[in-house]
């Protein structure tokens, strides 16, 4: 018996140390070498059902998951476990009912209030989320998620400013947060203090520059919010934004300009060797002349070529320059 405790002992020590270097898949061999000795450990139960977790392996993980609930009812953290499997899946009920079981289980427990919250959230009970989250908060004032969760909560109810505060809060724990300083851009937006926002947004797009959302919302809030306003006010707004965020935008518009050239381009080029080719075939079946024809295209592509030009000039003028 003592041997086999140190096997389990050397194996869980050993899944451990590689689970703390982003090695998940080589400790699960280890995680289930141990599980062969100790098959009633619903903790260890669970420690499997996190490795495959981790690991995108959710059936597979609520299987283990739903083994240590069957071992021990009382295990919350099986509860809580499977709920964010749920959540992953999309199944919101069962999500919810494996929350409220974990908070049965312990009400007070920060972990499984946080989870609460994001059930409800997913839920579509915004309010009740909103209370989970509080509640949690009483319990853990320094968890930079449960802020920016709080936040989240609040801008869906529409209390942006609730929102911006939590936001800000979220960011004292953890400046480094790309998605916070996303929300809370976007909670300044609401409440139209337009280059604060684009300032944070801008701050999220450094701090993950692969992020397309990051980037495709910093350029409409300029490309659309702020050129939608009359001439004057878009001028002083548009001077007023940092230097970085002027640059970000014109970076953009010229990329995307171009890229939209091409497109539109390439389009048209297809459609005119369409055309081209529905002519070769109507001479081939008429034996009819169709220089015509011939010539009607090429006064239809010159248009349109010049048509395009000018349009893409208009544009390129209005907005880069647009002071």
């Amino acid at each position: 018996m003592s041997e086999n405790i140190k096997v389990t002992t050397k194996a869980l020590d050993e899944a451990e140390v590689l689970i703390k270097l982003g090695r998940d898949e080589q400790a699960l061999p280890l995680l289930h070498k141990a599980l062969a000795e100790s098959p009633d450990d619903d903790v260890l139960h669970c420690q499997i059902a996190d490795v495959y977790f981790t690991l995108n392996d959710y059936d597979q993980s609520i299987t283990y998951a739903r083994n240590a609930i069957h071992l021990n009812p009382n295990n919350d953290y099986a509860h809580i476990r499977s709920a964010w499997i749920m959540l992953k899946k999309c199944n919101f009920t069962g999500a919810l009912q494996h929350a409220q079981s974990a908070i049965h289980i312990d009400p007070d427990d920060s972990v499984n209030l946080y989870t609460l919250a994001w059930c409800e959230y997913h839920s579509g009970h915004f309010k009740k989320a909103l209370a989970a989250a509080e509640h949690a908060l009483e319990l853990d004032p320094d968890e930079s998620e449960l802020h920016a969760l709080i936040g989240d909560l609040a801008f869906n109810l529409g209390k942006y400013k609730q929102a911006e505060v939590h936001y800000r809060e979220g960011l004292r724990h953890d400046p480094e947060n790309a998605d916070i300083h996303c929300y809370l851009g976007e909670s300044l937006i609401q409440q139209k203090k337009l280059i604060e926002g684009s300032e944070h947004i801008l701050q999220a797009v450094k701090l993950d520059p692969e992020n397309e959302n990051y980037r495709e919302k910093l350029f409409n809030l300029i490309h659309h919010d702020l050129m939608a306003m009359p001439k004057n006010a878009r001028e002083h707004a548009f001077s007023r934004l940092d230097t970085a965020v002027q640059n970000f935008y014109q970076g953009q518009l010229s990329s995307r300009g171009w890229f939209h050239k091409l497109k539109v381009t390439s389009l048209a080029t297809l459609w005119l060797f369409f055309l081209t080719l529905l002519m070769l075939f109507f001479t081939w079946v008429t034996g009819e002349n169709v220089n015509k024809i011939f010539y009607f295209l090429i006064v239809v592509a010159a248009v349109y070529v010049v048509l395009f030009l000018l349009i893409f000039i208009y544009k390129t003028i209005r907005f880069r320059n647009p002071r």
